[in-house]
């Protein structure tokens, strides 16, 4: 026996409504899992933003300059001891106070047993302002004399280590000098092991997340007992 049309018309409209109804729930639940599914892919990538860029773990290429107190220092001669590196203006007076005083709080933050296992060094960025006195009152200006070595040379030397680290340095017609604020880690064994680079920002937040990045990248390379 056929049903009558009102009959099929209402089944034929139930059906219609049910398939939409799983069309719009099918919908629903794939928008939740390709959203949850970018937020997994992109929760390591902050976490490596914060704790430092990963490097390949090449050697970190030796130089020799000299510190602030005239002392001849070899990077080879930290064997042994993390080093953090960084490129520091002998004249600058806004960002790369930044970077001092990040590191400075950063290795603060380790007990004083980490602490002693980690050196600081700075390498002068400026190839126009070279002298010994220069990155040494720098240092005394911004507390760092006694609390990392700050290293410099001549313009050749100093161009040369630029160029060993990939640090770009630019001195313009005017003498106006920029410069890529990069720190790197390196271990105990001389391998470069992560890169940071410095905000161009004094908020209070932002100095406080680039230090906890730069003091869990230092807590990961401490040398091994």
């Amino acid at each position: 026996m056929q049903q009558p049309d009102g009959m099929q018309k209402l089944v034929r409209i139930a059906f219609i409504l049910f398939f939409v109804l799983m069309m719009i729930t099918a919908t629903l639940w794939g928008i939740r899992l390709f959203t949850a599914h970018n937020r997994s892919l992109a929760q390591p990538t902050a976490i490596a933003a914060i704790g430092g860029f990963p490097m390949k773990g090449d050697p970190a290429p030796d130089f020799q300059l000299v510190d602030q107190f005239s002392q001849p220092m070899t990077l080879s001669s930290l064997r042994g001891h993390e080093i953090v590196l960084a490129f520091i203006d002998a004249r600058c007076t806004t960002l790369c106070p930044l970077t001092a005083e990040i590191m400075y709080n950063a290795r603060a933050h380790l007990t004083p047993a980490q602490a002693g296992q980690v050196v600081l060094v700075a390498v002068n960025a400026n190839p126009t302002t070279t002298s010994v006195s220069a990155v040494q009152a720098w240092s005394i200006n911004h507390g760092m004399l006694h609390q990392w070595s700050f290293l410099t040379g001549s313009a050749q030397q100093l161009q040369s280590v630029y160029h060993l680290y990939g640090v770009t340095v630019q001195v313009g017609s005017s003498g106006q000098l920029e410069h890529d604020a990069s720190m790197f880690i390196i271990d105990a064994q001389g391998h470069m092991r992560l890169t940071f680079e410095t905000f161009d920002s004094s908020s209070k937040s932002d100095l406080t997340s680039e230090e906890s990045g730069l003091e869990a990248g230092m807590r990961q390379w401490l040398p091994k007992p």
